[in-house]
């Protein structure tokens, strides 16, 4: 075996070999950029931090464009990855972790790191807790801001990136950057995913990501310091529980995070007079993003709220600078609506739901919105929404009317089931599936209430809408959910067991609407006269008939 080359100090080591912390021989180029095939530059200035404005990391911008030109250590790169869930060592030479004390001592710095954690040239040396490098954490909060922040418009990512080069002992803004990655590997488990990060050389998992944004919490002590970034951290921290199937913790999480942004005053118009334009609509976007999350939460968990709806705070208005999307808006508004008709005075109350459900089937703004994702989560939310105020019109209004249009009808879930399914066959299964836990609530609770009302009142069982009964929906929507990505068991077992009082069997994962084909292979589907539902592979297969249920109103919710 040959021997190593010896190697010499230096004052200075060269920009590869400062990204990677590693010992630079001081040569040019040095030793290891030979080895490598680098461009071996020494233009990062030492002893100053980083860029004074908003924009990606050196750091960061080195590793990728490097990466992409190495191929033939690329192997070897990856073999060195490291991730909590395998328990692989971690190692300096892999660019993953900084070392948590940001001021190193002369002589160390000056010689540049060693190649282990512990180096025998330095048997004194203290082993400091280690950190996510901004390299790595950029990569993640780059997909945020991609595909996380028309969901969460709450968090510039190159301000965020900003912060942490210039001041790199700021934990609080390290725990924010790493609660929001572990939020966004939860949502859209980007670790599946073909050339994402964790496939090459920046693989952390998003375990490592929660641990590292609750050790820095405790760092700063939040739960005494309150500001906007402590705030968002408990809020990324509550989704990325929520992700996890953690409700109990997810439901702590976002408590703790209303009850910062209640410390702080975001519910009070005074807290916004002294705030610039800018500061006073990312202030009012903290406050609806945590208004509409607790109240999905509430409803799908049955746990109170505590964040008031105040129509007194200023507008929250697109200022066309990127910073939200008119489907956020359109979000807010619906849960405005959904809000104060579930407060109404008794005495109005049918009124104000019979109102709510005109406005909440305009499906127009929903159908105009570009983006895939965002026209998702607005369809379904709506659809949603329509069926939570017929469960609840149920304890404040009677029920009468037959016709399925009605919305006091009990055949108005069948009616919601369906638009929800032409819903889907206009959207990819990425895009649901995108929205994680909360859109399988969602679904499950249509599912749920159109099984309910199928039990208890079986004469709707007989009732068909262009062909389309409530027996083929409420099998599409089940088989739907048996195929949802990470679904909960739970859920499913709920709902079989009242397929199961129906005589419905569900046996394969297929669905009525197949949401993974082409518009033009569904027209063509449709327009088929042989048959008679969107497809006639999947309609429901009855094992016994019916149960005859007494209709009970008290059984719906």
């Amino acid at each position: 075996m040959p021997h190593a080359m010896p190697r010499k100090g230096t004052r200075r080591a060269c920009d590869p070999c400062s990204v990677r912390k590693v010992r630079c021989d001081g040569n040019q180029p040095c030793s290891r950029c030979a080895a490598a095939s680098w461009e071996c530059t020494y233009l990062k200035t030492h002893g100053k931090s980083g860029p004074k404005g908003p924009r990606r990391t050196t750091e960061a911008a080195i590793r990728r464009l490097q990466e992409r030109n190495r191929p033939d250590t690329a192997r070897a790169r990856s073999e060195s990855d490291t991730s909590l869930e395998d328990g692989s060592p971690s190692t300096i030479d892999y660019p993953l972790l900084d070392d948590l004390s940001q001021v190193r001592s002369p002589d160390i710095d000056s010689i540049g790191w060693p190649d282990t954690v512990l180096s025998p040239t330095f048997p004194e040396q203290r082993q400091e807790p280690q950190r996510i490098s901004i390299a790595c954490l950029s990569q993640y909060l780059e997909v945020y801001q991609n595909r996380g922040y028309p969901i969460w418009p709450v968090v510039d990512t190159e301000t965020l990136i900003a912060r942490l080069l210039t001041h790199q002992e700021d934990m609080e803004a390290y725990g924010l950057a790493a609660a929001i990655c572990a939020a966004t590997l939860g949502q859209f488990q980007i670790d599946a995913e073909p050339k994402s990060p964790v496939e090459g050389h920046y693989r952390v998992s998003c375990a490592l990501f929660e641990s590292e944004a609750k050790r820095s919490r405790e760092a700063t002590d939040h739960l005494e310091n309150v500001t906007i970034s402590s705030l968002l951290t408990s809020f990324f921290l509550h989704v990325f529980s929520a992700d996890t199937g953690r409700m109990t913790a997810s439901t702590v999480l976002l408590g703790e995070a209303i009850t910062k942004a209640h410390i702080l005053g975001l519910h009070r118009v005074p807290h916004y007079t002294p705030l610039d334009i800018e500061q006073q609509q990312h202030h009012l976007r903290i406050y609806w993003l945590l208004f509409i999350t607790e109240r999905a939460h509430s409803i799908q968990h049955d746990v109170p709220t505590m964040l008031k709806r105040s129509p007194e705070l200023p507008r929250l208005e697109n200022l066309n600078d990127g910073s939200i999307e008119p489907a956020f808006i359109q979000l807010c508004r619906l849960f405005n609506i959904l809000d104060a008709t579930i407060t109404a005075d008794p005495s109005t109350a049918r009124e104000a739901l019979a109102l709510a459900q005109q406005q909440l089937n305009d499906d127009t703004p929903s159908r105009s919105l570009q983006n895939e994702l965002q026209r998702a989560d607005i369809s379904m939310t709506q659809q949603w929404m329509r069926i939570f105020l017929w469960q609840h019109a149920l304890g404040v209004t009677n029920m009468r009317a037959s016709n399925p249009e009605d919305e006091f009808s009990f055949s108005f879930p069948a009616r919601v089931a369906q638009n929800v399914l032409t819903s889907l066959s206009s959207l990819s299964k990425e895009s649901i599936e995108a929205h994680g836990p909360g859109m399988e609530s969602k679904l499950f609770d249509i599912a749920s209430s159109l099984a309910d009302v199928m039990i208890c009142v079986p004469s709707i069982n007989n009732e068909t809408h262009f062909g389309i009964g409530p027996r083929d929906l409420i099998h599409s929507l089940s088989t739907l959910l048996g195929s949802y990505r990470g679904g909960n068991p739970a859920v499913i077992s709920i709902l079989q067991e009242k397929l199961t009082a129906l005589g419905v069997s569900v046996t394969s994962p297929q669905r009525l609407i197949d949401m993974s084909s082409s518009e033009d292979e569904r027209d063509e589907r449709n327009s088929s006269p042989q048959s008679t539902t969107w497809s006639d592979s999947v309609l429901y297969t009855p094992v016994t008939p019916p149960q005859d249920y007494s209709p009970m109103l008290s059984a719906l919710r």
